[in-house]
Protein backbone atom coordinates (compact mmCIF):
# COMPACT_ATOMS: atom_id res chain seq x y z
CA UNK A 1 0.00 0.00 0.00
CA UNK A 2 2.33 2.29 1.05
CA UNK A 3 4.85 1.53 -2.17
CA UNK A 4 1.64 1.87 -4.37
CA UNK A 5 1.07 5.13 -2.84
CA UNK A 6 4.46 6.57 -3.51
CA UNK A 7 4.45 5.05 -6.85
CA UNK A 8 1.41 6.95 -7.56
CA UNK A 9 2.71 10.58 -5.61
CA UNK A 10 5.73 10.05 -7.66
CA UNK A 11 3.74 9.35 -10.95
CA UNK A 12 1.47 12.49 -10.63
CA UNK A 13 3.90 14.87 -10.06
CA UNK A 14 6.04 14.24 -13.11
CA UNK A 15 5.18 14.84 -16.82
CA UNK A 16 6.03 11.66 -17.79
CA UNK A 17 5.63 12.37 -21.75
CA UNK A 18 8.62 14.57 -21.06
CA UNK A 19 10.53 12.76 -19.27
CA UNK A 20 10.53 9.96 -22.36
CA UNK A 21 10.82 12.50 -24.98
CA UNK A 22 13.87 13.68 -23.19
CA UNK A 23 15.54 10.22 -22.85
CA UNK A 24 14.68 9.31 -26.46
CA UNK A 25 16.90 12.29 -27.14
CA UNK A 26 19.65 11.06 -25.06
CA UNK A 27 22.37 9.00 -27.38
CA UNK A 28 22.21 5.46 -26.60
CA UNK A 29 26.12 5.64 -25.57
CA UNK A 30 25.91 8.38 -23.13
CA UNK A 31 22.88 6.65 -21.43
CA UNK A 32 24.43 3.36 -21.24
CA UNK A 33 27.75 5.26 -19.77
CA UNK A 34 25.91 6.65 -17.31
CA UNK A 35 24.04 3.94 -16.68
CA UNK A 36 27.67 2.25 -16.23
CA UNK A 37 29.42 4.52 -14.21
CA UNK A 38 27.12 6.41 -11.97
CA UNK A 39 26.57 3.10 -9.02
CA UNK A 40 30.04 3.03 -9.35
CA UNK A 41 30.33 6.33 -7.17
CA UNK A 42 27.02 5.68 -5.32
CA UNK A 43 24.60 7.23 -6.99
CA UNK A 44 21.11 5.06 -6.25
CA UNK A 45 21.23 2.62 -8.57
CA UNK A 46 17.36 2.28 -8.76
CA UNK A 47 16.69 5.38 -10.41
CA UNK A 48 19.14 4.55 -13.25
CA UNK A 49 17.70 1.61 -13.55
CA UNK A 50 14.37 3.38 -14.26
CA UNK A 51 15.88 5.32 -16.45
CA UNK A 52 17.30 2.47 -18.13
CA UNK A 53 13.64 1.39 -18.83
CA UNK A 54 12.45 4.69 -20.26
CA UNK A 55 15.93 4.98 -22.64
CA UNK A 56 15.85 1.23 -23.93
CA UNK A 57 12.44 -0.53 -22.71
CA UNK A 58 11.92 -2.96 -20.74
CA UNK A 59 13.82 -6.25 -23.47
CA UNK A 60 17.01 -4.02 -24.05
CA UNK A 61 17.04 -2.30 -20.95
CA UNK A 62 17.06 -5.79 -18.88
CA UNK A 63 20.38 -6.53 -21.49
CA UNK A 64 21.86 -3.61 -20.37
CA UNK A 65 21.38 -3.49 -16.91
CA UNK A 66 22.60 -6.55 -16.22
CA UNK A 67 25.23 -6.67 -18.01
CA UNK A 68 26.16 -3.03 -16.34
CA UNK A 69 25.87 -5.01 -12.84
CA UNK A 70 27.87 -7.59 -14.21
CA UNK A 71 30.72 -5.30 -15.21
CA UNK A 72 29.77 -3.20 -11.96
CA UNK A 73 30.63 -6.38 -10.15
CA UNK A 74 34.22 -6.77 -11.89
CA UNK A 75 35.17 -3.05 -11.40
CA UNK A 76 34.28 -3.11 -7.97
CA UNK A 77 36.62 -6.09 -6.99
CA UNK A 78 39.39 -4.56 -9.27
CA UNK A 79 39.11 -1.27 -7.34
CA UNK A 80 38.86 -3.06 -3.86
CA UNK A 81 42.47 -5.04 -5.19
CA UNK A 82 44.04 -1.87 -6.21
CA UNK A 83 43.07 0.31 -2.99
CA UNK A 84 42.83 -2.15 -0.59
CA UNK A 85 44.93 -0.30 2.10
CA UNK A 86 42.06 2.45 1.71
CA UNK A 87 39.30 0.48 2.23
CA UNK A 88 40.61 -1.51 5.23
CA UNK A 89 40.96 1.51 7.52
CA UNK A 90 37.63 0.16 9.65
CA UNK A 91 38.66 -1.79 12.54
CA UNK A 92 35.28 -3.83 12.62
CA UNK A 93 35.22 -4.64 8.74
CA UNK A 94 38.47 -6.46 9.52
CA UNK A 95 37.31 -8.09 12.59
CA UNK A 96 34.13 -9.74 10.67
CA UNK A 97 36.37 -11.03 7.64
CA UNK A 98 38.24 -12.91 10.30
CA UNK A 99 35.19 -13.99 11.99
CA UNK A 100 33.63 -15.36 8.65
CA UNK A 101 34.13 -19.36 8.50
CA UNK A 102 36.05 -21.39 5.91
CA UNK A 103 33.64 -22.13 2.85
CA UNK A 104 30.40 -19.63 3.93
CA UNK A 105 31.86 -16.96 1.33
CA UNK A 106 28.52 -18.17 -0.62
CA UNK A 107 26.36 -17.38 1.84
CA UNK A 108 27.80 -14.18 2.90
CA UNK A 109 27.60 -13.06 -0.52
CA UNK A 110 23.32 -14.18 -0.53
CA UNK A 111 22.53 -12.15 2.97
CA UNK A 112 24.33 -8.84 2.27
CA UNK A 113 23.16 -8.56 -1.06
CA UNK A 114 19.40 -9.41 0.32
CA UNK A 115 19.97 -7.10 3.42
CA UNK A 116 17.12 -4.83 3.32
CA UNK A 117 17.83 -1.56 2.44
CA UNK A 118 21.75 -2.05 1.61
CA UNK A 119 23.26 0.93 -0.76
CA UNK A 120 24.39 -1.31 -4.43
CA UNK A 121 27.58 0.42 -4.17
CA UNK A 122 28.13 -0.66 -0.82
CA UNK A 123 27.52 -4.06 -0.89
CA UNK A 124 29.63 -4.62 -4.08
CA UNK A 125 32.69 -3.09 -2.19
CA UNK A 126 32.08 -4.58 0.81
CA UNK A 127 31.88 -8.21 -0.10
CA UNK A 128 34.86 -8.42 -1.37
CA UNK A 129 36.12 -6.81 1.45
CA UNK A 130 35.35 -9.64 3.06
CA UNK A 131 37.03 -12.45 1.06
CA UNK A 132 34.45 -13.16 -1.50
CA UNK A 133 36.30 -14.69 -4.24
CA UNK A 134 35.76 -12.98 -7.38
CA UNK A 135 33.93 -16.32 -9.13
CA UNK A 136 31.66 -16.35 -5.96
CA UNK A 137 31.31 -12.57 -5.95
CA UNK A 138 29.57 -12.79 -9.43
CA UNK A 139 27.71 -15.77 -9.32
CA UNK A 140 25.56 -14.62 -6.43
CA UNK A 141 25.65 -11.57 -6.98
CA UNK A 142 24.76 -11.05 -10.25
CA UNK A 143 21.68 -12.79 -10.86
CA UNK A 144 20.39 -11.39 -7.43
CA UNK A 145 20.74 -7.68 -8.53
CA UNK A 146 19.73 -8.53 -11.82
CA UNK A 147 16.14 -10.07 -10.15
CA UNK A 148 15.73 -7.07 -8.30
CA UNK A 149 16.70 -4.89 -10.81
CA UNK A 150 13.55 -6.06 -14.05
CA UNK A 151 11.07 -4.00 -11.13
CA UNK A 152 12.52 -0.56 -11.80
CA UNK A 153 13.35 -1.41 -15.25
CA UNK A 154 9.84 -2.21 -16.17
CA UNK A 155 8.13 0.37 -14.41
CA UNK A 156 10.55 2.57 -16.12
CA UNK A 157 9.26 1.47 -19.21
CA UNK A 158 6.10 1.17 -18.21
CA UNK A 159 5.97 4.54 -17.06
CA UNK A 160 4.34 7.05 -19.82
CA UNK A 161 0.95 4.52 -19.79
CA UNK A 162 0.75 3.14 -16.36
CA UNK A 163 -2.93 1.73 -15.55
CA UNK A 164 -3.92 1.09 -12.05
CA UNK A 165 -4.01 -2.96 -13.36
CA UNK A 166 -0.49 -2.57 -14.56
CA UNK A 167 0.40 -0.63 -11.39
CA UNK A 168 -0.85 -3.28 -9.19
CA UNK A 169 0.75 -6.02 -10.86
CA UNK A 170 4.38 -4.24 -10.62
CA UNK A 171 3.61 -3.80 -6.91
CA UNK A 172 2.12 -6.98 -6.24
CA UNK A 173 5.37 -8.15 -8.12
CA UNK A 174 7.89 -5.85 -6.13
CA UNK A 175 6.06 -7.03 -3.14
CA UNK A 176 6.73 -10.71 -4.07
CA UNK A 177 10.39 -9.95 -4.69
CA UNK A 178 10.68 -7.99 -1.31
CA UNK A 179 9.54 -10.83 0.89
CA UNK A 180 10.67 -13.68 -0.96
CA UNK A 181 14.45 -11.65 -0.14
CA UNK A 182 13.05 -10.50 3.61
CA UNK A 183 12.62 -14.39 4.16
CA UNK A 184 15.52 -15.65 2.69
CA UNK A 185 17.78 -13.03 4.94
CA UNK A 186 15.93 -13.44 8.03
CA UNK A 187 16.56 -17.78 7.61
CA UNK A 188 20.09 -16.67 6.46
CA UNK A 189 20.34 -14.43 9.60
CA UNK A 190 19.23 -17.36 11.96
CA UNK A 191 21.72 -19.86 10.75
CA UNK A 192 24.55 -17.03 11.08
CA UNK A 193 23.40 -16.52 14.99
CA UNK A 194 23.09 -20.05 15.81
CA UNK A 195 26.41 -21.25 17.62
CA UNK A 196 28.01 -24.28 15.90
CA UNK A 197 27.20 -27.60 17.26
CA UNK A 198 29.89 -29.07 19.48
CA UNK A 199 32.07 -31.53 18.56
CA UNK A 200 32.42 -33.93 21.83
CA UNK A 201 34.46 -36.70 19.38
CA UNK A 202 31.36 -39.57 19.50
CA UNK A 203 29.38 -40.71 16.02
Amino acid sequence: MVLGAIMAFAYSRLDINAVHAAADRLPAGIAFGLLLILPLLGFPVSLLHIAAGIRFETGLGLVLVSLSIFIQLIASYGIVRLWRHHFESSRWLRKLRDRIPDGAHASVCIFTVLLPGAPFAAINYVLPLLGVPLRTFVLYAWPLHTLRSTITVVLGDQSDRLTAARLSVLVAYALLILGASWWTYRRMQSQFSSPPPAADGRK
